[in-house]
């Protein structure tokens, strides 16, 4: 991979009219990158490397991450699943939960006590009922807060 350095160096030469085969063979490079570069720099004005197409792209774009926060802002109690369901993300509830701690927001998890919860205490208990033991799984709530101190922007 050529440097930026490099890469400034080959439209130099070809700005003077040096052949292409011979700038090719002084940077060790093929007649294509010496072409593809003229090209770029044609088409972009630039020659620098283009990191920004580099890597795996977010899940989320910044208009549902606006979105999120517009959300949570009129519905401070809105779970992580409703936000998923009221804006129809095709996004895992971690991807979720990532960008509304990076937007600044923290959120309690309200379970339920254990009196409010439908099981035995002990299995003797348990045996007493038939043996079957339903457990209902404790319900969340979220709400959002800011954080102290945070700055959203």
């Amino acid at each position: 991979m050529l440097h930026n350095e490099e890469r400034h160096l080959i439209i130099q030469a070809l700005n003077h009219h040096i052949p292409v085969k011979e700038i090719a063979e002084c940077f060790s490079v093929n007649t294509s990158t010496i072409y593809r570069l003229r090209k770029q720099m044609e088409m972009t004005g630039s020659v620098e490397t283009r990191t920004s197409l580099r890597g795996r792209k977010p899940a989320l774009s910044n208009d549902d991450i606006v979105h999120i926060d517009n959300l949570i802002q009129q519905q401070p109690d809105i779970t992580i699943n409703e936000i998923m369901d009221t804006l129809h993300l095709k996004v895992s509830d971690e991807t979720v939960r990532q960008a509304v701690l990076k937007l600044g927001y923290v959120y309690k998890k309200k379970s339920l006590h254990a009196s409010e919860q439908e099981r035995p205490r002990h299995s003797i208990e348990a045996k007493k009922l038939g043996g079957n033991v339903f457990r209902r799984t404790a319900q969340t709530t979220l709400c959002f807060s800011m954080k102290a101190g945070s700055i959203r922007t």
